[in-house]
């Protein structure tokens, strides 16, 4: 009975630290700030020769920080600041691959942070000649958020010259260029990225954009069946549920509310976008 007992309060007292410290944290400690790095050859002479390992020891800090913003305090990550430390780390070694994934991961879903992004994948590209993953990463942004499908071709085809064995680009390659279909395609596109995530908050950013696609491939395909049935398209969602093609309109993950445009194309308040936010304190790269 006593260790009952002792168990109870040791779940409560537990409950209630994991319920009481983010307030305190909130209230008490400093907001988490991402330093400015040096320029580039500041950080080549400080790292007195060993520049994989400063690169390295720059990217475990840029992570640590991520997951402790939006994994713990639930906070929006100052994302500029994010993006110059992994361009510097990967100035002082270019073939850090952890550095791509993770600068993939967190800005190619903000399109004012694409271009950006581009360019540090261009140099992974430079650099990393037999890896399929960087052409892959470029063409889905030039895909998905610059609109550009010949400059997305020209990426998928090398990416899938670099790794024939993979079905995935089959598949893409079809949903994209020859169906047309962008929804289809990006999921494809995110589940082959939460099975190679090993990072979990990325992971779970990627199942949350996950989920918003698939309610939307869900309402573009009710969308299909009522202008069949009806020879003309819905003059929004509610006529769907209306006609009792669908049940309900499935939330947006981003806390959004899906609607029609006047194309009769499903959108979302949310827009399903993060922010590309510039600190008070930040300038140009150096």
């Amino acid at each position: 009975m006593k260790r009952v007992v002792a168990g109870v309060i040791i779940l409560l007292l537990f409950g209630s630290v994991s319920y009481l410290y983010p307030k305190y944290q909130e209230k008490y400690e400093p907001p988490l700030r991402l330093h400015r790095l040096p320029p580039t050859l500041a950080l080549e002479i400080m790292s007195l020769g060993n520049k994989e390992l400063m690169a390295e020891i720059i990217f475990y800090n840029t992570e640590f920080y991520f997951g402790e913003k939006v994994g713990w305090r639930k906070e929006t990550p100052e994302l500029r600041r994010l993006y110059d430390a992994l361009d510097k780390a990967t100035d002082l070694d270019p073939y850090n691959m952890d550095c791509y994934y993770f600068a993939q991961g967190t800005l190619s879903w903000i399109k004012p942070a694409v271009p950006h992004l581009n360019r540090l994948l261009e140099k992974g590209l430079k650099y990393r000649t037999w890896d399929w993953y960087i052409p892959f990463f470029l063409a889905a942004n030039y895909y998905f958020q610059l609109k550009k499908p010949a400059k997305a071709a020209n990426y998928l085809k090398l990416a899938s010259k670099l790794a024939p064995q993979n079905a995935l680009f089959a598949t893409l390659t079809a949903r994209m260029f020859y169906e047309g279909n962008e929804t289809e395609a990006g999921i494809a596109y995110l589940k082959s990225l939460i099975a190679d995530t090993q990072n979990p908050i990325l992971r779970k950013k990627f199942i949350r954009r996950l989920k918003a696609l698939e309610a939307i491939s869900f309402l573009e395909k009710a969308i299909t069946e009522f202008q069949k049935k009806y020879d003309h398209k819905p003059k929004s969602l509610d006529d769907l549920v209306t006609v009792g093609i669908i049940s309900h309109i499935p939330s947006d993950p981003y806390g959004g509310r899906f609607y029609l445009d006047k194309n009769g194309k499903v959108y979302t308040t949310s827009k399903l976008a993060e922010g590309w936010q510039k600190s008070k304190n930040d300038t140009n790269k150096n």
